[in-house]
């Protein structure tokens, strides 16, 4: 097999470095060394450890990890009336996140938002324990706003109270972007903070009704929100999986509450487009064996992977392998074998392949970077959507389970389709061209117009121009190579296929 000559980028990294970042580091929130508990500590002397030492958690190790143990828990085992000769072991919280040393103190929130736990451990280069972050510790951190803003969204006692909330969602946006967080850490910032709305949306909406029960459905992040890469333009792309032991009844007054979410989400800004992934729509909201019928119903299809313009199949294939849990289990059989297929059927690679060659980059007709003419440029649809198109697919080929644009960039860096250096180009692009799009959308906000991906050139500065030409002329090269290979030899690609 002839493989065409990998591409030479002529990228320059760095080229819109933006100063010292400001951010805090985990290294400096930590302010006391650990307590550490063996295993077979009982809980008697666990309590009196962690009050000698005036500490509200301890550190236990499992399995080659650590798990934590708190006063709460311990509380709550005594409250319930269960012996006190239990060891920490059984009671310590397992999987806690962990971070090593280094580490953006907003990407241990991240942590704790996405796992939705109290603590993250602290490790150093070698595996050491080095000590244990609360989400208090990171509340009270002036470089962490955003914790306290979810813990403020997670206790709201009312839809209006957390409408009042919702309001400081581009002001933590701001403040992250501006201690010079990494783009795709201020939208994953956000869209945990997104997540806990909408979580806290939806309990307090199923509990107006006495005969709904969360654990029956599953609601999916789809889209940026499912990659956690949300922006303030970004619609709120959804989908609902429905339990199948549900009666037709039960099944159309959690499609109401279902429903009834979506408006309240409206009214805090959380706009669904009427034409998309509303999960109010019954294309979106579906019991799990519906979805599994769906699922081979567009795969079926060979004519979905034709044409210049993205079908429906293609389409909603994309959003539904982004998908993401937000309320529910994650691990429930039936979420899982309902989009399984979806992320590993042959048919569903073809057509990703598809909307990632017919998706291009490019730049608009008359583009003058020197004198900033060419009318307007759409940072998401003519450059940032190609990348996202191209790291769903190579991810999903190599059975790489990450859902980030970066992430998958990254799993995927070396193979036949993505050399190394086309992967970090194409990652360090999307970061720099995610950062502009925060930045004008930010911009935007402030002067009280509604967030658009769309930038006036003559508005940018000639740096910028010239960072988004030679992006997009990189993405480019890396959209003809993918197109060549696979018009050559098509078999290089189904050597990379799960």
């Amino acid at each position: 097999m002839t493989q065409e000559a990998t591409h030479t980028s002529s990228w320059a990294p760095g080229t819109a470095t933006i100063g010292a970042p400001s951010y805090a580091l985990v290294d400096d929130v930590l302010t006391r060394a650990p307590l550490v508990l063996a295993p077979s500590t009982g809980v008697a002397q666990a309590a009196t450890a962690m009050t000698s030492a005036g500490l509200g958690c301890a550190a236990v190790p499992i399995g080659g990890g650590f798990a934590v143990l708190t006063d709460a828990d311990i509380r709550a085992w005594v409250a319930v009336g269960c012996p006190s000769s239990a060891d920490a072991a059984s009671l310590a919280r397992c999987a806690a996140p962990v971070v090593r040393l280094g580490t953006s103190a907003t990407a241990a929130l991240i942590g704790l938002l996405d796992a939705d736990v109290e603590h993250v451990v602290v490790i150093d280069d070698d595996g050491a324990l080095r000590g244990l972050i609360s989400a208090r510790d990171l509340v009270v951190s002036p470089t962490t706003s955003s914790a306290s803003l979810h813990e403020q969204l997670r206790r709201a006692s009312s839809v209006g109270e957390l409408r009042r909330r919702a309001q400081r969602l581009p002001v933590v946006m701001r403040d992250a972007t501006r201690r010079g967080l990494p783009a795709s850490q201020v939208t994953a910032v956000h869209s945990s903070l997104l997540d806990t709305l909408v979580r806290r949306t939806i309990e307090l909406v199923v509990a107006r009704t006495a005969d709904l029960d969360t654990s029956r459905f599953t609601w999916l992040a789809l889209g940026s929100g499912g990659r956690r890469e949300a922006v303030p333009s970004s619609d709120l792309d959804a989908a609902v999986v429905l339990d199948d032991g549900l009666s037709t009844d039960e099944v159309e007054a959690y499609r109401a509450a279902v429903a009834d979410v979506v408006v309240e989400l409206r009214s805090m800004g959380l706009a669904s487009d009427e034409h998309g992934a509303n999960p109010s729509h019954r294309l979106f909201s579906r019991t799990a064996s519906q979805w599994r019928d769906g699922a081979r119903e567009w795969l079926s299809d060979p004519s979905q992977a034709q044409g210049a313009v993205p079908s429906k199949g293609t389409v909603l294939v994309s959003l539904l392998v982004d998908g993401r849990p937000v309320v529910g289990d994650p691990e429930a059989p039936s979420v899982r074998e309902a989009f399984h297929e979806l992320r590993t059927h042959p048919a569903a690679m073809r057509l990703l392949l598809h909307q990632a060659l017919v998706t291009r980059a490019r730049l608009p007709s008359g583009w003058d970077v020197l004198r900033g003419r060419g009318g307007s440029f759409d940072v998401k649809a003519h450059a940032l959507t190609p990348i996202v198109h191209l790291a769903r697919w190579s991810a999903l080929s190599a059975g790489s389970p990450a859902l980030g644009t970066v992430d998958r960039l990254r799993a995927t860096a070396g193979t036949v389709v993505l050399p190394q250096v086309e992967a970090s180009t194409l990652v360090e692009i999307f970061e720099l061209l995610q950062r502009l799009r925060l930045r004008h959308q930010l911009e935007q906000l402030d002067a009280g117009e509604a967030a658009t991906d769309v930038v006036v050139i003559d508005k940018l500065s000639p740096i910028d121009r010239s960072v988004i030409r030679q992006a997009v002329r990189e993405v480019a090269a890396v959209q003809r190579r993918a197109a060549n290979l696979l018009a050559a030899a098509p078999a290089a690609l189904a050597e990379i296929a799960p």
